[in-house]
């Protein structure tokens, strides 16, 4: 049996795990090899695919405040909401402003991101496809449907890979004054074996 000899550690900043698992990870879940961007194909496990984006926009919203990521409920009882809405509405495309509402009936915090982080299934009038699916079906990502609202999994994603972008190009031109982007966050280890 093999025995690990060494353990290698190394640290990336935040914009670096941006690229790494937003960019890279997740992209690579929703356009796996030799898939690109505006490809229609049949995704394998869609429903799934989800989780990470919308996960992924709270920790979004946590990159763009001056409060450290560890701040909890404990200390700030409505942050998790805050930043969920935060990254929305600053990073996202305008067409996602309305489900930043808490009025709205498709209010995204709750209908979307507790809905799934907590039962693994969307709130009620929230319906998810592919763009393989949407493209026999006639319908298209926050479209009208059944007095509800669809998602569609890639242009989801590609608004996710847009809002990263535009989080980055933020942080490197330094309009977000915190020094969160630059800072070191995510361990990476790599384990050697004898």
């Amino acid at each position: 049996m093999d025995e690990l000899k060494a353990m290698d550690k190394s640290t990336i900043t935040v914009i670096n795990t941006i690229q790494s698992v937003i960019i890279n990870e997740i992209g690579g879940l929703i356009y796996p090899k030799g898939k690109k961007p505006n490809d229609c194909f049949k995704q394998s496990s869609p429903y799934i695919k989800f989780l990470p984006i919308i996960s992924t926009i709270e920790f979004l919203g946590a990159c763009y405040d001056e409060l450290p990521f560890d701040t909890t409920r404990i200390n700030k009882r409505e942050i998790v909401e805050i930043r969920f809405n935060k990254a929305l509405k600053n990073l996202f495309n305008k067409k996602y402003l309305p489900y930043t509402k808490a009025n709205n009936e498709f209010y995204f915090y709750h209908k979307l991101r507790c809905n799934m982080i907590h039962q693994l299934r969307p709130g009620k009038g929230l319906f998810f496809t592919t763009r393989f699916e949407s493209k026999d079906d006639g319908t298209k990502h926050l479209g009208k449907i059944d007095g509800g609202i669809i998602l569609v999994l890639e242009d989801f994603y590609d608004d996710l890979r847009n809002a990263s972008e535009n989080l980055i190009s933020k942080f490197k031109k330094r309009i977000i004054t915190n020094k969160k982007g630059e800072s070191e966050f995510l361990n990476i280890i790599t384990l050697k074996k004898v």
